[in-house]
């Protein structure tokens, strides 16, 4: 009997774990409170039952949109590693992680950059998502992804910041792709 019960157990928790849903992560940077990339992560979030996180610089971005632009620029342009808050949540618990940002001079934000460098998600599921004006996305994907190559990457998504009211179908679509 003892035994009988020991094999059932073991069989049950060997279902749960494989057949337990990934477990996922949203990580943004947004540089407004009322930005397309936060709206868009929480989308995402919702799409997918992920918990979600927001990088923070340690020292914010001015609230001058053209200020902004210059710091931007020259943070990209030297490399800078921009200082960001630690997550509250532990990346390393989760299966798939989304990493979004807003399209800056045909690239991630460098609070993006700096949480792909500083963070190595060897093995992980890393998506990359975007907003950005009539640009596009520009190298981010590319780039992103040249900084995590020991992730698995796959199918990203970008949203021109014009078409957000409209975009929930999409987005609900390719959360059902990617999230499998």
């Amino acid at each position: 009997m003892k035994k009988t019960l020991f094999t059932f157990a073991v069989l049950f928790l060997s279902f749960s774990v494989c057949s337990a849903a990934p477990r996922s992560l949203v990580v943004y940077f947004s540089w407004s409170n009322a930005g397309n990339t936060r709206n868009l992560a929480k989308m995402i979030a919702a799409e997918t039952k992920a918990d979600i996180e927001e990088l923070l610089p340690i020292k914010p971005y001015p609230v001058k949109y053209q200020e902004v632009l210059r710091q931007g620029r020259r943070e990209l342009e030297k490399n800078i590693a921009v200082p960001v808050r630690k997550l509250k949540k532990d990346w390393r618990n989760y299966d798939i992680i989304f990493v979004g940002s807003p399209i800056w001079f045909a690239t991630y934000a460098p609070p993006v950059r700096t949480f792909l460098q500083k963070n190595d998600l060897k093995g992980k599921k890393v998506l990359f998502f975007c907003t950005h004006g009539r640009g596009g996305p520009g190298k981010f994907f590319k780039e992103a992804a040249a900084l995590v190559p020991h992730a698995k990457t796959g199918k990203n998504f970008n949203c021109y910041a014009a078409h957000m009211k409209k975009i929930s179908p999409e987005v609900k679509k390719w959360a059902a792709e990617v999230i499998k």
